[in-house]
């Protein structure tokens, strides 16, 4: 490396060509949340330079935001001592929980820390359930939203007839893959005829704001 050029100086030397960001994703889940983008990103052929996921194994809402806190202060430390690229977005993927308070006070403490929070209410699994239907009715929780969601999956032929929804599936990307477009379409479809102005709407999901982000990664070389 060049005396006096640090590693982003070089990174955004680009010519005319735009550099891909640095994103880290910190999501609720060690399966479900992880598996979904890391396969995401797999299949896009994204540098792992570029993207980082890591789960926060678990816990409230609030939890997960200062999970981020805490591997954003890292990364500024090492950043600083020239070993690791500065993260230009952060990515706080996570649900209600049924823990109504602890969420608001997610959404405002990663707003203060200008993270961009990609919620879903009732859970994750509401936006594979988009990826077959457009619907506005609300869930009350995972327990009630998973039939629906086997009952489409099999539908689709995407689970056999006696066969479970598995949470831990690692190709769960891949077989809802074929519908990703209509995911995408039901979702901008949500969020204008469903306002969720507070982030509290049920049902609700901003995952299509992050998977969109990372496919436009793919413009970039």
């Amino acid at each position: 490396m060049p005396k006096g050029k640090s590693t982003n100086d070089l990174r955004r030397r680009s010519g005319n060509k735009k550099p891909r960001d640095n994103f880290l994703i910190v999501v609720e889940g060690q399966e479900t949340e992880y598996n979904y983008f890391n396969a995401l990103k797999q299949n896009l052929k994204l540098s792992t330079t570029d993207i980082r996921i890591v789960s926060a194994s678990g816990g409230d809402p609030l939890k997960i935001i200062d999970k981020t806190c805490s591997l954003v202060q890292e990364n500024k430390l090492e950043t600083e001592k020239g070993n690791q690229l500065e993260f230009d977005r952060v990515f706080c993927v996570f649900d209600d929980d049924n823990k109504i308070e602890k969420f608001k006070q997610a959404l405002l403490k990663g707003q203060e820390n200008n993270f961009i929070s990609i919620t879903s209410i009732p859970c994750f699994e509401f936006w594979f359930l988009i990826h077959y239907l457009y619907t506005t009715a609300p869930f009350a929780n995972y327990k009630e939203l998973c039939p629906r969601l086997e009952a489409e999956m099999r539908k689709a032929g995407v689970l056999k007839t006696k066969e479970n929804y598995d949470k831990s599936d690692v190709k769960l990307y891949q077989k809802l893959k074929p519908k990703l477009e209509d995911a995408l379409k039901n979702s901008a479809k949500l969020q204008q005829n469903h306002p969720n102005e507070d982030g509290c709407t049920n049902p609700s999901t901003k995952v299509h704001i992050l998977v969109q982000e990372l496919i436009k990664q793919k413009e970039f070389k």
